[in-house]
């Protein structure tokens, strides 16, 4: 009975015995060390690598902090160069437009013919190639009743008192007065929010290099990318910006040049030819004949 283990059992009905091979309960002893060795190797190897998987994860969120920071590094200098790269290119249109003022006043282009436009040339615009300039480029005025408050160029700023040349022209107009398209185009630019000093501003890509700029508005009424007609309602004129009073601010550019908008303010079908004469700046023998060419081509399909 050495090697025998012998369980009794009883209950009403009597008392019984079995016996079991020692082998069997050793078997079990085994099976149970090894059920706590498997048990507490599981529970070390669990506990390992949740403080790999903790510190591997440490480790990526540093990682990710520290490009994050970097980003931010690099999205503020790049805008802090590009505010520098757009400051510079505003000095060099203004210095241009200085010049260009300069120069105007004292007489130095009175002889330059650049901008003098052929009568043959002239005697090939019919009447509805007329409108389509008038429709394509800027003219006429962007507000119902024009009165023009400040003019292109030199002035004493009025917040700043300081002297400085001002790269369009002022016209007096109440709060939320409708501003309007001056020749057909798309929007480039829109600033809605009370920002900088130009405040809530529209800018227009109009055909053939010209720009248009509506700033210190109350309210924009258009979008990026909007196709607007002559005579679409652009905006609300206000006091947004770096302003003294409600008005609006209009520029006009042809390529890089800031242009006098004096005349294209005036000019319409009437005196259809003046713009020709007073506003030398812009090559009007080339851009007719290529406003030429085009229609031809469009009568032809």
């Amino acid at each position: 009975m050495k090697n025998r283990l012998i369980i009794t059992v009883s209950d009403v009905n009597g008392t019984k015995s079995y016996n079991i091979h020692q082998l069997v309960r050793k078997f079990f002893v085994i099976f149970l060390v090894v059920a706590l060795l498997v048990l507490g190797m599981s529970f070390w190897l669990i506990s390992y690598l949740n403080e790999e998987i903790t510190e591997v994860k440490q480790t990526k969120e540093q990682q990710i902090a520290t490009l994050e920071q970097k980003e931010k590094e690099l999205l503020a200098q790049n805008s802090f160069y590009s505010k520098q790269i757009k400051g510079k290119v505003d000095d060099i249109e203004e210095l241009s437009s200085k010049l260009d003022h300069l120069e105007e006043i004292i007489g130095i282009k009175k002889d330059d013919d650049t901008g003098l436009i052929k009568r043959a040339t002239l005697a090939t615009m019919t009447t509805v190639k007329k409108v389509f300039m008038l429709k394509t480029i800027p003219n006429g005025s962007p507000l119902k009743e024009t009165t023009i408050t400040s003019s292109y160029g030199y002035r004493v700023h009025p917040i700043t008192k300081k002297r400085k040349f001002h790269r369009g022209i002022d016209f007096r107009a109440r709060m939320r007065t409708k501003v309007y398209a001056t020749a057909d185009g798309i929007v480039s630019y829109v600033q809605s929010r009370d920002r900088g000093g130009f405040g809530r501003v529209v800018k227009i890509m109009h055909g053939y290099g010209f720009q248009t700029v509506y700033a210190h508005l109350n309210k924009t009424e258009v979008k990026l990318g909007q196709v607007v007609r002559k005579g679409d309602l652009l905006g609300l004129s206000g006091n947004s910006g770096r302003s003294s009073g409600p008005h609006l601010h209009y520029e006009i550019r042809y390529g890089v040049k800031i242009i006098n908008p004096y005349y294209f303010v005036k000019w319409n079908m009437k005196n259809y030819e003046m713009i020709f004469k007073k506003q030398r700046r812009i090559p009007w023998e080339s851009l007719v004949k290529l406003i030429n060419e085009h229609n031809k081509i469009v009568e032809q399909q």
